[in-house]
């Protein structure tokens, strides 16, 4: 009889498990997510898990700190408002390759190296859009609302509402045609952009 085998505590790692916790997401969403549910996907014992990771909070932050770490902006800070733009579309695509992580980035302070590095830059960004440094934080926090909660429409929208009227549709008249999904993400950071102003 044909039996799995089961990998020894050297043959695991922190971002093995992690791949692990991502493939498994994908394929049965953030309910099935159990520690559990993670060593036999990887044909571990449960308790193996514990020695790379502490807790689905740890694993929920490590989620979230590898798919920041992915967030790589090529334009650099030179450009203030192109480095926020390409950000923004980079975080965008990474919420919508990975089922529930905008649940898991809801349910993740930002803590970890990668996500600092990356929040770090934002707000070096917004100081040079002109903001005040006592409204960063507030600008910061707009962005990042923005982002995650656009996506989340979107993945309601794709998955379980695909086939739902427009209810705009009715008010604007029968001509109204929406812009696309990308379009309407850039025409939303552009009201946005246009709002920190205030803030300046």
């Amino acid at each position: 009889m044909k039996t799995e085998k089961i990998l020894e505590k050297s043959e695991i790692s922190r971002e093995r498990i992690v791949e692990a916790a991502i493939a498994l997401l994908n394929r049965q969403g953030i309910e099935k997510l159990t520690m559990r549910g993670l060593a036999g996907s990887l044909n571990i014992k449960a308790a193996s898990l514990y020695w790379h990771i502490k807790d689905k909070q740890d694993l929920y932050d490590a989620i979230a700190e590898k798919m920041s770490s992915e967030i790589k902006p090529s334009c650099g800070l030179k450009d203030a408002r192109a480095y926020l733009l390409e950000a923004a579309a980079l975080y965008r695509k990474k919420l919508l390759e990975v089922r529930d992580s905008v649940e898991i980035f809801m349910h993740s302070a930002p803590v970890t190296p990668q996500r600092i590095e990356l929040i770090k830059n934002i707000v070096i960004c917004l100081l040079h859009l002109g903001i005040k440094e006592e409204n960063c934080l507030i600008a910061g926090h707009l962005f990042n609302n923005y982002i995650l909660s656009f996506t989340a429409d979107e993945v309601i929208v794709q998955t379980e509402h695909k086939d739902a009227p427009n209810p705009f549709a009715g008010i604007l008249g029968t001509g109204y045609k929406p812009l696309n999904r990308d379009k309407q993400f850039l025409r939303g950071l552009e009201v946005l952009f246009a709002g920190f102003k205030i803030l300046e």
